[in-house]
C-alpha cells in the first residue's frame, strides 16, 4: 500500500465530514506530491498509483476492474474534486488529461493533512518547490 494512500485514509478517519472519499483524497494527495511540474499529474500516472491502492484490490492482490473503467473512477474523482474547487482540469481529446490543484486545492492538503505525514508522501513522491 502506497504512503499517499495511507493518509487519505488517515485523512478521512480525522475529518469524515470533508464530502470527499478515499479514492478523491489519494488523487488529491497523489497532485500535491508531484516531483515533475507544480501540482501537476496525467491521468495515466493516476490510474498507475491506484493501481498500487488496496483500496480498488481484491482480497489476494490484483483489481477487479477494467482499464477503461479505471478511467472513469479517475475522471469521476476528477470532476469531484473540481467541483469543490479543488482542481482544474485540462484536457485535449480522450487520452490525454491533465488535471493541475487550485489555490484551494493546495490549501486544503495543508489544512487537512500534518505536515510530519505530508512530509513522508512528498520524500516518497517528490517534493513541490
Amino acid at each position: 500500500m502506497p504512503i499517499v494512500e495511507l493518509v487519505a485514509k488517515k485523512t478521512l478517519e480525522q475529518n469524515p465530514d470533508i464530502g470527499l472519499d478515499v479514492v478523491d483524497l489519494i488523487v488529491l494527495l497523489w497532485m500535491y506530491s508531484n516531483p515533475y511540474d507544480s501540482n501537476r499529474r496525467q491521468i495515466s500516472s493516476m490510474r498507475n498509483i491506484l493501481k498500487m491502492s488496496e483500496t480498488l484490490q481484491v482480497p489476494g492482490g490484483g483489481l477487479d476492474v477494467t482499464e477503461d473503467e479505471l478511467t472513469q473512477i479517475v475522471l469521476g474523482s476528477l470532476q469531484k474534486l473540481k467541483s469543490k474547487g479543488l482542481v482544474y482540469i485540462r484536457s485535449a481529446g480522450v487520452h490525454f488529461v491533465k488535471g493541475t490543484l487550485t489555490e484551494a486545492g493546495v490549501d486544503f492538503v495543508k489544512q487537512s493533512v500534518k505536515t510530519p505525514i505530508l512530509r513522508r508522501v512528498t520524500a516518497e513522491f517528490g517534493n513541490n518547490p
